[in-house]
């Protein structure tokens, strides 16, 4: 399927439906950001809870061999740093209202918080993208567009393949490019986030490409113009 890009016009939602639809899209990304956000946390606060324990036992007592305690304290701040960077990236995920509408930011928290997906569904991911990209739109649509577009992607290479995103500046416009290849795509599953991105691409003054009409692949594109 092809979808010619379209241009929007940032608005506000029209009516309850509109409303009701954008807050059903927020909600099925948060239940998707969750698992992982479970998941990625789970992980360090074991291995800290196992450095404490060891911690205590060489206290305890002093003549056991083993590691300096160093390591042990070494590994707790990596953890902390791990779970603090974590829950940041929630916290900015779920209330955007201070953040900038940076395209590289939205795309850093969802390669943070929806990890998890792509690793557990065997999708290889690499993106590339300079340091940051204003564009002028809402920092909450931006977000929710590059977490359903990504979500969408992982669906598309599902199994084996692989996903590339790539954030650029071209002209006046700033512009966000998935490509999905290989791996056994489920359409099915990435239908109803390809559907939240069009919704969210007429409320956020962006233009959107959908094109998943290649046997082998996929593409999505999504760009803005620049922020003045």
């Amino acid at each position: 399927m092809v979808q010619h890009p379209r241009r929007a016009v940032a608005r506000v939602p029209s009516d309850e439906g509109d409303t009701a639809l954008l807050a059903a899209d927020r909600a099925r990304l948060i239940e998707r950001v969750s698992v992982g956000l479970a998941h990625e946390g789970k992980n360090p606060l074991h291995n800290m809870m196992l450095h404490v324990q060891l911690m205590a036992e060489k206290i305890a007592d002093p003549g056991r061999g083993g590691s300096p305690l160093e390591r042990h304290l070494g590994s707790l701040r990596d953890g902390i740093s791990k779970v603090d960077a974590l829950l940041r990236a929630f916290g900015e995920f779920a209330s955007t209202e201070n953040l900038a509408p940076d395209l590289v930011a939205a795309l850093a928290r969802t390669l943070q918080l929806l990890g998890y997906e792509a690793r557990r569904f065997n999708v290889e991911v690499s993106h590339t993208a300079p340091a940051s990209l204003l564009v002028a739109s809402d920092a909450r649509l931006v977000n929710d567009l590059v977490g359903h577009l990504f979500v969408a992607a992982i669906e598309l290479a599902r199994d084996g393949g692989r996903v590339h995103v790539a954030v650029e500046s071209q002209g006046p416009r700033a512009r966000l490019e998935l490509r999905a290849e290989g791996g056994l795509p489920r359409r099915h599953d990435a239908q109803p986030h390809l559907d939240a991105a069009r919704r969210l691409a007429g409320a956020a003054a962006g233009e959107l490409s959908i094109d998943t009409s290649a046997a082998a692949g996929a593409r999505l594109s999504l760009s803005f113009v620049h922020s003045r």
